[in-house]
């Protein structure tokens, strides 16, 4: 018997199969072919939620900017940023389970490193090596670094500031016990200055510009942007970094189209981000000259993590312990699929 052929072929109507049934069996061969086939990855129409922890400061700045130009929902993210006063707030939000990832400096992380948390760096953010400095009242008779010496001075523990504190007494040849460290989270540092609580402070951009700006003449900044390289990084737990590399791709790709923005309308940019972090562009300019943003995971990351963690367990930041491997914590794979050339860790 010949099987039957379609309608206006010639057969007669009896080799016809009912309408109703035929579009049944379509149907049916249909979903047989979907339940069938290999689950592809989500493509960037699919919305995934992801919670970001970041400070209002410029070393976020590829963030902000990615937020606020779309490219988090280019990419199928819908991206919520949840600001705190720094980044070591910020990884707080992070280990603490409201957050996804944080922006923060290399310090932060590698303290909490030491201290057992699974964490993994996705790239590093931004990077300035002149932005932070020590600004003193001259009226306490401050006019070099060596008259620090048994003043007290403001500063965050635990963060890129006291680290940059310890280089810049190293660099100027002071001894560890040479001044008196007040703690005092950002908020706290010009107020503290101003009423005599402290004769110093150590302050990251735009906290720095912002004292400079209060005391005007009657204020006095020392650097040492040869003493430390401040690295601003982005950070997950691992077990996250691993269960979503999909969501990394598409964010390290957003955050690509980012600093490709900055570079190519860095004035444009400054605006934006400016508005982003409710700053003045007097305020945010003299941060912005002192920032590189680039995503990359570099060699020479590794040697300060290990610097880092030396200081750390030595200031008593995190338990003595041998120094751990910390190529494990990078995680390369999202910028390696994207910008290969960005990553030179040897892995």
């Amino acid at each position: 018997m010949s099987p039957p052929s379609a309608p206006g072929l010639g057969r007669t109507s009896r080799w016809r199969w009912p309408a109703g049934l035929a579009l049944l069996l379509a149907a049916l061969l249909g979903l047989l072919l979907v339940l069938g086939r290999p689950t592809a990855p989500a493509s960037p129409s699919t919305t995934l939620r992801l919670r970001i922890a970041l400070a209002q400061t410029p070393h976020a700045g590829l963030l902000h900017l990615a937020a606020a130009r779309g490219y988090f929902a280019e990419q199928g993210l819908e991206v919520l940023l949840t600001s705190t006063s720094h980044g070591k707030a910020a990884l707080a939000e992070l280990t603490q389970g409201r957050a996804e990832l944080a922006a923060a400096a290399e310090v932060p992380v590698v303290v909490a490193l030491l201290k057992g948390e699974a964490l993994g760096i996705v790239a590093t953010l931004a990077t300035a090596s002149n932005e932070m400095a020590v600004v003193a009242r001259r009226e306490r008779a401050i006019a070099a670094p060596q008259d620090l010496i048994g003043k007290r001075v403001g500063v965050t523990l635990g963060t890129s500031a006291e680290y940059f504190l310890w280089a810049f007494m190293v660099r100027h040849k002071l001894a560890p016990q040479a001044l008196q460290p007040v703690p005092l989270l950002p908020g706290q540092l010009i107020e503290a200055l101003r009423t005599g609580q402290v004769d110093a402070i150590v302050a990251w951009q735009p906290v720095r510009h912002a004292a400079e700006t209060a005391f005007g003449a009657g204020a006095i900044s020392f650097v040492a942007p040869d003493a430390y390289a401040q690295g601003y990084v982005l950070a997950g737990s691992s077990e996250f970094l691993r269960r979503h590399p999909q969501e990394l791709r598409r964010l390290t790709l957003a955050l690509l189209k980012a600093e490709r923005f900055a570079l190519e309308e860095p004035q444009q940019a400054l605006a934006l981000l400016a508005t982003s972090l409710r700053l003045d562009l007097a305020a945010l300019q003299p941060g912005w000259r002192d920032l590189v943003l680039q995503l990359d995971q570099q060699q020479a990351q590794l040697i300060t993590l290990e610097e880092v963690a030396r200081w750390a367990m030595a200031r008593g930041h995190a338990p003595q312990q041998p120094m751990p491997n910390f190529l494990p914590h990078l995680y390369l794979d999202a910028l390696l699929a994207e910008r290969p050339e960005r990553v030179t860790v040897v892995h």
